[in-house]
């Protein structure tokens, strides 16, 4: 499974790769014939993989609904990660994540990402919304989520808690697909 934007290549990780990013990050650089960034992985993607991993081995139906790696449209090295921390809850919402390296930050790269994340989940059946925090300071990750269409929804200290809900419309479409 992958997705392709204009300028972004986006494959979530699977078993495989999470043990790859867990026991030796460099193992994936050489994999995908990437230049080395120290980088990536995050200390917040290396702490999520163990969990994650155990999640995969018990159900394959959540790959897609965790972590994602982002890569140029050339292949020629890694842009961050986006992705979901597990699957729909109760009332078929996800929460949204993601980091661009410090390198790649301000090209617009987030957006790009988090739309097309956001277009892969709203074409599940199960998902109803969509969930994303960021801190109060992060002025450029609020950008990211209010130009994709989400609203503010809430605060909880530093914390803003923003939601997209998937469209009526989207919806309709969504059922049409299934008949």
């Amino acid at each position: 499974m992958e997705l392709k934007t204009e300028r972004l290549q986006l494959f979530p990780i699977t078993l495989d790769l999470a043990q790859t990013l867990m026991k030796n990050s460099l193992a994936f650089y050489y994999k995908f014939q990437l230049p080395w960034n120290k980088n990536w992985p995050h200390d917040g993607l290396k702490a999520l993989m163990p969990m994650y991993a155990e999640r995969l081995e018990n159900d394959s139906d959540e790959l897609g609904f965790g972590p994602w790696v982002m890569i140029d449209s050339a292949g020629e090295h890694v842009i961050g990660d986006i992705g979901f921390k597990g699957r729909p809850d109760s009332e078929g919402n996800v929460e949204i994540g993601y980091h661009v390296v410090a390198s790649e930050r301000n090209y617009g790269y987030a957006s790009e990402a988090v739309q097309t994340l956001c277009e892969w989940a709203f074409n599940h059946p199960e998902v109803e919304g969509i969930e994303a925090q960021c801190d109060k300071d992060n002025i450029p990750s609020q950008k990211v989520l209010i130009n994709n269409g989400f609203n503010h929804t809430g605060r909880s200290m530093d914390i803003l808690v923003f939601k997209k809900e998937k469209k009526i419309h989207q919806k309709e479409n969504t059922m049409n697909k299934e008949f």
